[in-house]
């Protein structure tokens, strides 16, 4: 998302704590005040957040959910009409409502950041949530004695740190008729995703705390696909040389196949000769929750996975090959290995790479 001239207007901060050793819930500490930031403060305030939603990767718009009352979407939406010490007030339930969905221990506690704005041509309300961690880190400092270092022990939003979240409500269509949602549009910024696995993001974050789910995209689902089919192979009863078949089947459907949907009858009926096995992997899918009809083909969020295959040996050998082809470049045999003292033969594999070696490390 690109923040064109962004403009923010109010700040203020609340402090939100890890669970304690019970896993109760420890009570937010409210600011009472905005934040008064001088120019150089609101410059990198303002940076910070342009270059996180502006990140393709890490960034990702988000399908309001929840818009009762008490849900953050709904807090947000008294939060940009309100005077200046209502805002400070009614932030405070942003805190509980954080405070609420940090369920687990694991999830370490933080400062809160509540924001509005405006950004856009023309200008468009927003209202923003930051969640950032605390560490430390030394300044430098000038003294009589000359250069020095200073130990700072509560460091957030620095230029290196990658311990914040962020949550953004912008009024996109202002003018729009019908519920407020659909004047709204909701962003996340979260360092744990990655174009490889969007599912990376804080769930206690996005859904839990400001109620929002993924938007169904086309290359969600077609990598929500690729990752049920693979899941299915891999657990399936068969010899290790029909799972590898099966996986480059699924490589060939998504890459090569010139289809422009993926759909659970077609992978289904094409490569399942097994009634019985076509069927439970339906029922596979549709338990979890893919669409029944096909949907639209997008492979960007599963590219880099098609680009290889990885095999794992339990004597820790490791074989990586390209996906494309696999089957002209790379055979691979189980055979049985030589007689062990108990008058037994383990199971071995054959590999056999089809080119000569051009060099090694």
């Amino acid at each position: 998302m690109e923040l064109i001239d962004l403009h923010l207007t109010r700040v203020v901060i609340h402090e939100v704590f890890q669970r304690a050793d019970d896993r109760t819930r420890v009570q937010p500490r409210y600011g009472n005040a905005l934040e008064h930031l001088d120019g150089d403060a609101v410059d990198a305030l303002r940076g910070r957040i342009v270059s996180a939603m502006a990140s393709p990767a890490k960034c990702l718009q988000m399908a309001i959910n929840k818009t009762e009352l008490g849900s953050m979407f709904h807090l947000a939406t008294q939060l940009v009409d309100a005077d200046d010490q209502l805002f400070i007030t009614q932030s405070q339930q942003a805190a509980e409502l954080l405070a609420d969905a940090q369920a687990s221990r694991k999830i370490p506690g933080g400062i809160l950041v509540a924001f509005t704005g405006r950004a856009g041509a023309p200008a468009r309300r927003l209202v923003g949530i930051i969640k950032a961690e605390v560490h430390s880190g030394f300044t430098r400092e000038q003294s009589a004695q000359g250069m020095t270092l200073k130990y700072l022990k509560n460091l957030l939003l620095t230029a290196q740190t990658k311990l914040y979240k962020i949550g953004l409500f912008f009024e996109a269509n202002p003018e729009a008729e019908g519920q407020p949602a659909d004047r709204w549009n909701a962003f996340i910024y979260d360092e744990t995703l990655t174009l490889a696995n969007r599912d990376g993001a804080a769930q206690y974050f996005y859904e839990g705390f400001l109620g929002t789910k993924f938007l169904e995209s086309s290359a969600r689902n077609t990598k929500k696909f690729h990752d049920l089919t693979k899941n299915f192979i891999r657990a399936m009863h068969v010899p290790e040389e029909e799972r590898i078949a099966l996986h480059n089947a699924l490589v060939a459907y998504l890459k090569v196949d010139q289809s422009p949907t993926v759909s659970i009858q077609s992978f289904a009926d094409n490569y399942f000769a097994d009634p019985d096995i076509r069927d439970t992997y339906r029922k596979h899918m549709i338990a979890s929750n893919f669409p029944t009809v096909a949907v639209a083909k997008d492979i960007s969020d599963v590219s880099s996975v098609l680009r290889t295959r990885k095999f794992m040996f339990r004597n820790h050998v490791r074989l990586i090959a390209p996906a494309e082809g696999f089957d002209d470049l790379v055979k691979i045999e189980a055979i049985e290995g030589d007689q062990d003292p108990q008058g037994q033969r383990p199971r071995w594999t054959k590999i056999t790479v089809k080119s000569d070696i051009s060099g090694q490390e």
